[in-house]
C-alpha cells in the first residue's frame, strides 16, 4: 500500500469519525429535547394533580360540612315535627270541640273539621320530613289515610259511649260502615304504594 492510499484511507477514517461524532451529538440533542419535553409534561401533570388534590380536599370539606349540617338538622326536624303533631292534637281535641260548643254547631261537624285539619297537618309534616318541595302522591296518600284513621279513632269511642247520636242509623251500623270505609282507604294506600314501587322497579329495568 503506497502513501496515497494511506492518505485516502486516513481521510476516509477521519470523515467517518466526524460523522460518528455528529451522529452522537444529534442523538444527545434528541435525547435532551425528549428529556425537556418529558419534564414539561411531568410539570403539567403535577400541576393537574395538585389542582385535583386541592379540589378533592375542598369537596371533602364541603361534604363534611354538609354531613354535619344534616346530622344537626335531623334532630331539629324531629323536634319541629313533634311540635306540629302537638299543634294538630290541640286543634283536634281542644280548639275544635270548644268552637263547636261555643257556636252551638252540631257535634257531627267536628269530624269534618278533624278530618280536614289532620289531613293538611299530616301532609305538611310528611312533606317537611321528606325534604321535598312539591307534594307527591305518596305524601297525599299518607295524609288521606292518616286523616281517616284519626277520625275513626275519635268517632268510634264517641259513638260507643253515646257522646253523639245519629238518628238515621244504629250506632253499631254507623261503626260498621265507617270501619268499612277506613279499611278500604288503608287497603288502597298499601296497594297503591306497592304498585308505585313496582312501576319504579320496571322503569329501572
Amino acid at each position: 500500500m503506497d502513501d496515497s492510499d494511506k492518505k485516502e484511507l486516513q481521510t476516509e477514517l477521519e470523515k467517518l469519525q466526524r460523522e460518528k461524532e455528529e451522529l452522537i451529538t444529534d442523538i444527545r440533542d434528541l435525547d435532551w429535547a425528549k428529556i425537556i419535553k418529558l419534564e414539561k409534561e411531568n410539570e403539567e401533570l403535577q400541576k393537574k394533580v395538585d389542582w385535583l388534590d386541592k379540589d378533592k380536599k375542598k369537596t371533602d370539606r364541603e361534604n363534611k360540612n354538609l354531613s354535619r349540617q344534616v346530622s344537626n338538622a335531623r334532630p331539629r326536624m324531629w323536634i319541629n315535627s313533634l311540635k306540629m303533631i302537638a299543634a294538630i292534637g290541640i286543634i283536634d281535641l281542644i280548639i275544635l270541640p270548644l268552637i263547636t260548643m261555643v257556636l252551638g254547631i252540631s257535634l257531627e261537624w267536628i269530624f269534618i273539621g278533624i278530618g280536614i285539619v289532620t289531613f293538611f297537618g299530616i301532609l305538611l309534616i310528611v312533606n317537611y320530613m321528606s325534604g321535598t318541595s312539591p307534594y307527591n302522591s305518596g305524601e297525599i296518600r299518607k295524609a288521606i289515610t292518616g286523616a281517616f284513621v284519626t277520625v275513626y279513632l275519635i268517632f268510634v269511642p264517641m259513638i260507643t259511649l253515646g257522646s253523639i247520636h245519629i238518628p238515621t242509623l244504629q250506632p253499631m251500623n254507623s261503626i260498621l260502615y265507617f270501619t268499612i270505609v277506613v279499611v278500604v282507604v288503608v287497603v288502597c294506600y298499601f296497594v297503591s304504594r306497592a304498585l308505585e314501587e313496582y312501576v319504579k322497579i320496571k322503569h329501572r329495568q
